[in-house]
This record gives structure tokens, sequence and C-alpha cells, in this order.
């Protein structure tokens, strides 16, 4: 059975005890009705827009408790909680916050990329380790490449923990080799536009 939550309206101001957040509750492809919690510790709660939403609730909370129970640990001892729709909800919610400060921690770790060589453990952590010139500028400047590579090979590879990549996908695959790194020490590189413009130019220049 296909449970989903969408439009998902998330406070992290009025998140006290529980999330608070408000969400069309959608069963098999159907906007059944809404999902919300008020975040003061108090159940999640669902109701129905229509006959067919009440109809579709109800096999949905039969298929929950056919679920797993989810088990967690607190202080070392692992304790399990009975799956109902309910907490399937809280979970679909719980997912979609995680995917959400995941790509904000993306989205940063690239914006980081623009100005930087960012070094750390994908999806976790990274750190930077400020350029002079953008990486855009560098690109296109004769000597850039070898001078990030310089870089690279006097003030990263040696540094690099075990985990922890070079997280910039604006860097030439060619420049990264050549500084000794291997296709597990770094993430895929993309084709700049930096690099697409350079090679623009050169071109223009030989006709």
């Amino acid at each position: 059975m296909k449970i989903e939550l969408k439009n998902i309206h998330f406070s992290q101001q009025l998140s006290q005890e529980t999330n608070a957040f408000s969400a069309n509750l959608y069963i098999n492809d159907v906007k059944v009705g809404a999902a919300s919690n008020h975040g003061y510790g108090g159940a999640t709660d669902y109701l129905a827009y229509h006959e067919e939403g009440q109809r579709l609730i109800k096999e949905a909370e039969a298929y929950c408790k056919t679920l797993p129970p989810d088990k967690f640990n607190i202080d070392g001892k692992e304790y399990t909680i009975d799956m109902n729709l309910e907490h399937h909800i809280d979970n679909l919610l719980n997912e979609h916050l995680r995917q959400k400060d995941l790509q904000q921690f993306r989205n940063k770790a690239q914006r980081a990329g623009e100005k930087s060589i960012v070094v750390g453990i994908p999806d976790q952590s990274f750190k930077t380790l400020g350029l002079k010139f953008p990486v855009d500028m560098l690109l296109i400047h004769p000597k850039g490449p070898d001078i990030l590579s310089d870089i690279l090979i006097k003030r990263v590879v040696p540094n690099l923990k075990e985990g922890e990549i070079i997280m910039n996908t604006n860097i030439p695959e060619k420049i990264l080799k050549q500084a000794g790194l291997n296709e597990k020490q770094y993430a895929a590189p993309k084709q700049h536009e930096a690099v697409k413009k350079n090679k623009q130019i050169r071109k223009g220049r030989g006709i």
C-alpha cells in the first residue's frame, strides 16, 4: 500500500516535544485527508475528507499493523514500538525532514566548493581550504590547473583521513589524478561551465 505525505508544512519553533506539522495525506495516490501534530507531545492526528478517504484510511490502518515494529536504542537498551498508521505517518515526516536536511548540507558543501577545496565525509561533515581565487577563475587561467594540483599535493592529500574525500565536483578529474588521488578519494567530477567556456575560447582562437 502506498502512503504519502504531501504539501508538508513543518514548524521548528512550534516543535517542543514532537514535530509540529500539517500535511495532506495520500493513500494509493488518492488525497484522502490531512495529518498534523501540534508539537506539544501529543499524538499525530489524521482525518478523512470524504467517504472514500475513510475507507482507505481504515485499509491503511490495517495494513500498517502488519508492518514490522520499529526498533531503537536508549542508553544501550533496545526498545520496540508496534507499527500503526500514526507511527508510520511520523516516520514519513521524519524521513522528509532528514532528506531536507541532507539536501541543505549538500547545497552548503557545493557552495563552499566554489571558492574552496572541500574535504569531508559525504552527507556527514566537511571542512574547507580557502583559495585566493574561485575555482572557476583558476580553471580558465593558463596556470590555474597546475596551481590547483600543487595545492592538492602539498596541502590536502597528506592530510586526508580515513573516509574523507575531496567533495568538489567542479575540479576536473585530470587535476585530481595528477595530484595522486584515486577514484575512491574524490566525488565524481562534473564538467563545469568554466571548463566548457575555456574550451570554446580555445576553439574560437584556433579558427
